[in-house]
Order: C-alpha cells, then structure tokens, then sequence
C-alpha cells in the first residue's frame, strides 16, 4: 500500500465516523511545563550552634534539665495530693480541731503537711526523672544506637537503683517493674 492509498483510507474513515455523529477521538491535551526545582544552598551550622549542641548532648546537662522538671512535676504532685487529703479528711493529715485551735492555727498545720508532702515528691520525682535520663543518656552513647531498647534498659537499670537498699529481690522487681513502664510509655508516646 503506498502512502497515497494509505491517506485516502485515513480521509474515508474520517468522513464516514464525521458523517455518522461520532466525533473523532480528541487528541491527548498536552501536560502542563514541569516547574524547575528551585535549590537553595545548604546552611552549614555554625560554630555557636554546634557548641550549643555539643552542650545539650551531655548527659550531665540532660540529667540536670530532667531532674528539674521532674522535681516541678513532684511539687505539683504533691500539692495536689496533699491538698486531696486534706478536703477529704484523712485521719493522720487533717488536724484535730479543739476549742484551743484557731483556724489560723489550723490552716498553718494543713500548709506545713501540704508543704513536706511536696517536698517529698519532688526529691523522688526529681531523683528518679535524672537518673532515668543519664541511665538512658549513657546507654544510648555505648550502644550507639537510638531505638526502643535503650528505654527499657535505662527503665531496669533505674528501677534497680532505686530500689537498692531493699535487697537484690526488690532491686529485681524494681528492674522489670521500670522496664516495662519504660517501654509501654515509649510505645505510646511513638504511636
């Protein structure tokens, strides 16, 4: 077939699919330009933002910020327990009220508990949030790795330690106890 015979069966089958209603397959529409991908340099850190860094990846100073707050959350925690035992009238907390005692006198013994409860719950609060976090610190730099482990042995190695002067049966239950703690709130917090 040569190409004269092939562009009148083309204009044939054109007429016959124009003369029967059937509009003819429209060409595909052109896609639109691909916008260039606009780089932008990379900003090396400087010598203030890697010093800043190096500080902050220090275990000390991570166990130093995590023993503060968790001695703030212990304050608070404390206070809220306290002041709990006291509006609900707990035998060894709430003072006897006897003609002899002003309400003064009455409200300065509810502060004195509310204030040694707190006190109490921060130097838990702050000693176990610091020990946690240098345990995890110094795991995480002799693995060299950041991953779901290092939680849970930080978790044992801290339930241990805290648990030291009650035995190696304590230190035992204190370890698996803390672990597994660690480890639920590390799934938790990932998902």
């Amino acid at each position: 077939m040569s190409s004269s015979d092939a562009d009148r069966v083309a204009s044939s089958a054109s007429a016959s699919t124009s003369g029967s209603g059937e509009q003819p397959p429209a060409a595909p529409a052109a896609a639109p330009p691909k916008k260039k991908k606009e780089w932008s340099p990379i900003a090396m850190p400087t010598h203030e933002q890697l010093a800043a860094q190096e500080f902050m990846d220090n275990c000390f100073v991570k166990s130093a910020m995590s023993g503060a707050m968790g001695g703030l959350a212990g304050f608070a925690f404390g206070l809220f327990t306290a002041s709990m035992e006291n509006a609900h009238g707990g035998l060894d907390t709430v003072p006897e009220i006897t003609p002899e005692k002003t309400t003064r006198v009455i409200l300065r013994e509810m502060f004195q508990n509310m204030k040694s409860k707190s006190v109490s719950y921060a130097k838990g609060f702050a000693l176990m949030g610091a020990l946690y976090s240098f345990n995890e610190c110094v795991i995480e730099k002799w693995r060299a790795k950041h991953d779901k482990v290092n939680p849970a042995l930080a978790g044992c190695a801290t339930g241990a330690i805290m648990a030291h002067s009650a035995g190696p049966t304590a230190m035992c239950w204190g370890c698996a106890s803390f672990a597994a703690f660690s480890t639920a709130i590390e799934y938790w917090m990932d998902t």
